[in-house]
């Protein structure tokens, strides 16, 4: 009788859907402070992006006064590590209850610990450059301190971006346009990679929105970086946040054999 509800077990095991391997994390986005964005414009993107979260499913916080940047800290310290895929998405502004100004703390910030575990989790930055800081306390700092790459920057005014293959894939929102601050492909370092190019150059240099990952660790994702621009972010977020949300199997591959080993036990 144990063998037959053995059998049984394991069938109905191996019957389970695929997407019962996978968690979806969590969503957090921030729009207590701004930068090239006004507050109410940055308020209406993030509401649209909450809505199509919602609508797929996937939990989400979002955190719209500057005095909810503390709150902000601590679910990211509790976000981190937690064998999910958390997302944090910004405005332009880098609040320093996770990462300190002026560079204070180049190492070990709650914000670099966010994306240095096998989680995969992930910044989203819209509008100014990644990691600036309001009115440039961290100033080119942040981004090298973030990635642990020397000289990278990301300048260019009005680069064209042109939709690739795979970004129109992910997000249908997206079309071409010209980015203020494109991320600088050629200035990648260590084991940062593309995961995908969203919209990018001719030659590929320069690419917003694109996905880059720390190897097997977390991932940033500029987008749309512009000075005022009023492409539909939220929906843009949104897009990619389920795309990736889809992507990522985030339960131990040894669930089903630890399963299995509590199986043999009642043999």
């Amino acid at each position: 009788m144990r063998n037959i509800f053995l059998s049984l077990t394991l069938i109905a095991l191996m019957a389970l859907p695929l997407t019962s391997v996978f968690a979806a994390g969590e969503v957090a986005i921030y729009t207590g402070i701004t930068q090239w964005i006004g507050k109410a414009a940055a308020d209406e993107q993030a509401e649209i992006c909450v809505g199509m979260l919602d609508d797929a499913g996937i939990t989400n916080t979002w955190y719209d006064s500057d005095g909810q940047a503390g709150d902000l800290a601590d679910w990211m310290e509790s976000a981190t590590g937690n064998g999910a895929l958390d997302i944090c998405v910004l405005y332009g502004d880098f609040p320093p209850e996770i990462y300190p100004e002026g560079n204070a703390q180049t190492d070990g910030s709650i914000a670099e610990t966010f994306i240095e575990t096998t989680d995969g989790d992930v910044f989203i930055n819209h509008a100014d450059y990644m990691f600036w800081g309001l009115a440039g306390r961290n100033r080119e700092g942040g981004l090298q301190n973030m990635m642990d790459i020397d000289g990278i920057v990301m300048w260019d005014d009005d680069t064209p971006m042109v939709v690739t293959s795979e970004g129109a894939d992910i997000s249908p929102s997206l079309t071409d346009y010209a980015s203020d601050r494109p991320f600088h492909t050629d200035e990648l370092d260590g084991d940062w990679e593309i995961e995908v190019s969203l919209a990018q150059n001719d030659d590929g240099t320069r690419a917003d929105p694109i996905i880059v990952r720390d190897g097997n660790l977390g991932r940033l994702i500029p987008m749309i970086q512009t000075n005022g621009g009023d492409e539909p972010k939220g929906a843009i977020a949104a897009e990619v946040i389920t795309w990736l949300m889809m992507q990522t199997p985030v339960e131990p591959a040894g669930k089903l054999s630890t399963t299995w080993g509590e199986l043999k036990a009642v043999r």
